[in-house]
């Protein structure tokens, strides 16, 4: 049976040095930061301490259990965000690690489509993360209701920057290929009525 604490800590615990890449709204790169994160479990508890390296201001999130809002599926991906939204502005966080290595979005959807889109490059090999040449501008096409932006080769992000009406279904996800071929994504997903959705394998890329 699928334990999603279980998976989390498997595949996401230890001393990741990151990269945020800043986007608007067009997919264009509006600055980058160097990260660190310490993911560890003590006591019972998960802690995810996240320091900004260039001013050493830190941002800590601990729990015993994982969230009722957070989908965590057997390969330790994950996401992040509200469990009902409304065509109103909403965050989704998004995660898929390989190994050593990780890719994270975080989107941010505002009134009339998307505000603002955190890329997120991780390693915990040693080093710098490999980060895309600067500055970042991300490829872009559309995919039904969705739009997909590719930052790198091998990855691929599924947004909705469209300006939503009640009733509209939307995702946020997140892809990406290994060099060995295997792919890693998640999506999450919320229905016609605003609620979350079960994890899903079923594609909407196009």
């Amino acid at each position: 049976m699928h334990d999603p604490r279980a998976a989390l800590l498997q595949h996401n615990s230890g001393h990741w040095q990151g990269c945020f890449i800043r986007l608007g709204g067009s997919g264009t790169e509006e600055d980058r930061f160097p990260t660190s994160l310490q993911v560890q479990e003590r006591g019972g508890v998960i802690e995810n301490c996240l320091t900004y390296r260039s001013t050493g201001q830190q941002r800590s999130m601990n729990f015993e259990d994982v969230p009722f809002t957070m989908q965590v599926d057997s390969d330790g991906s994950w996401s992040l965000g509200p469990s009902a939204i409304t065509p109103l502005a909403w965050v989704g966080e998004l995660s898929v690690v390989h190994g050593e290595e990780r890719r994270r979005v975080v989107a941010r959807h505002g009134f009339h489509g998307l505000d603002q889109v955190v890329y997120i490059v991780e390693t915990k090999a040693g080093g710098e993360p490999t980060t895309p040449s600067q500055p970042l501008q991300c490829t872009t096409r559309t995919s039904g209701n969705w739009m997909i932006w590719q930052p790198e080769p091998n990855v691929e992000l599924l947004l909705d920057a469209r300006d939503r009406q009640m009733g509209d279904a939307t995702a946020c996800g997140l892809r990406w290929t290994s060099p060995q071929g295997q792919t890693h994504q998640i999506v999450r997903r919320y229905d016609a009525s605003g609620y979350l959705e079960n994890l899903s394998e079923a594609e909407l890329w196009g």
